[in-house]
């Protein structure tokens, strides 16, 4: 490393008015927020986690929606979780739903209902991490502690010119001895929300203002030459994704079509989707009779269909698509069968819980399971939704005219494919 660069960094990490001017600028400018009005660490809790991925415009009515129904932890914790989901449904990554429940459902049990006051108490609950642990901690009791978040991972590398990658311990290690440095005691909330926002506005990651930011003379990125701000934050290369074949079965009855429930665990978890199974290589292989039974057996538990789509198979089955749909590891190429099954959905038995049991050998060596705990809900910017109706169709599978969809959450990889058979003339 360049000697005079790391004095540069050391200068910047003795300097006693960059905080200062970073909160000047920060109360002129900061945007009005809902959470920003509130010490309460639930409220804040709430808005964090659904803040994480997900822009701030799409966020404000589904908080204000989340916290009407929600109000406290305890009526959180309390909750069913269909419930919750119901309350979450649009918003996407629901993971992120099961996890806000399990750590209320945690405080329920472990500290009666209240909320942590300390950044290392809450970094004990359920699904709070370091950033959202800083978060709560920093905001709701002004404790100082870092809230180190993608946009403050960016402007911290800018200032610092940091050429590692911000993805790594050691970087994390630095960053936070940094700003518990820049950071006042009597305002180390103000502080962290300070740093977000600015990188929120001004210090974006592809056209940074650095005429109007309030540290450009403090940045050694800046420093370096106009266009050297957008080499940070340097990060590791992206894995390609994996392109994965899903096959999915588009089951209907007359103008229904059935929906399971996947299982708790995993990918897409507890939301409901066209039953299906992935397939590696990317490609369909030619496939027997028994081969696309066993297919069908491995994504759909209920066997009272089977006699319906040995029958279609028999005529020939046509493959519609493909609908793309991107994960972070993974790549869906959506390829589907429309079959008609002749069974009352009204009076088909009760799915048990357990969803796309194995029955076969086929599936062991040419497909995979979606049960990675990894894999990362897909996002939906959507609208608010009407009320849930049909409260009695939440077990463990259903069938649904289409018009019913919106007030199920059903990831949006499958609306592609109901958008297209809906337009295709069939629904």
């Amino acid at each position: 490393m360049n000697e005079q660069h790391e004095t540069d960094r050391n200068d910047l990490l003795s300097g006693s008015n960059l905080a200062e001017r970073l909160l000047a600028w920060y109360q002129k400018t900061k945007r009005d927020l809902p959470w920003r009005q509130t010490k309460n660490p639930y409220e804040i809790w709430v808005s964090e986690v659904m803040l994480q991925q997900t822009q701030v415009k799409t966020v404000i009515p589904y908080y204000a929606r989340f916290l009407r129904h929600f109000p406290t932890l305890r009526e959180l914790g309390e909750a069913d979780f269909e419930e919750v989901l119901t309350e979450w449904r649009g918003l996407g990554y629901y993971s992120r739903a099961r996890r806000l429940w399990e750590g209320a459902r945690y405080l329920l049990a472990e500290r009666d209902g209240k909320m942590p006051d300390s950044y290392q108490e809450l970094l004990k609950v359920p699904g709070i991490g370091k950033y959202t642990a800083g978060a709560v901690a920093s905001f709701a009791y002004n404790q100082k502690v870092p809230a180190i978040d993608g946009n403050v991972l960016r402007v911290v590398s800018r200032l610092l010119a940091w050429q590692e990658p911000v993805e790594s311990v050691r970087t994390y290690r630095y960053f936070a001895e940094h700003i518990a440095a820049w950071q006042p005691a009597e305002q180390a909330g103000d502080f962290n929300q300070a740093l977000m926002e600015l990188g929120a506005t001004l210090c974006s990651p592809a056209k940074p203002d650095c005429l109007e930011c309030p540290l450009a003379k403090d940045c050694l990125a800046c420093g370096q030459g106009e266009g050297e701000v957008c080499h940070y934050p340097v990060k590791k290369p992206k894995a390609q994704r994996q392109e994965i074949t899903r096959l999915t079965f588009v089951l209907r009855s007359g103008n229904r079509i059935y929906f399971q429930k996947r299982s708790a665990d995993g990918m897409l978890a507890d939301l409901w989707e066209l039953p299906g199974v992935e397939i590696l290589p990317g490609n369909l292989p030619e496939f027997s009779a028994s081969d696309w039974l066993q297919l069908f057996q491995e994504a759909v538990a209920d066997r009272s269909f089977d006699q319906s789509v040995q029958a279609a198979i028999g005529k020939g089955l046509k493959v519609e698509g493909p609908e793309w749909y991107n994960f972070s590891h993974r790549r869906w190429k959506l390829m589907w069968l429309e079959i008609e099954v002749s069974v009352n959905p009204r009076l088909s038995p009760q799915l048990s819980p357990e969803i796309g049991q194995a029955t076969g050998s086929l599936l062991s060596s040419e497909t995979i399971r979606e049960t990675e705990k990894f894999y990362a809900q897909g996002q939906r910017e959507g609208q608010e939704m009407p009320e849930m109706q049909n409260q009695h169709l939440f077990k463990s599978r259903c069938w649904l005219e289409f018009g019913e969809l919106q007030n199920m959450p059903i990831p949006v990889a499958f609306k592609g494919v109901l958008n297209k058979v809906m337009r295709a003339g069939s629904l």
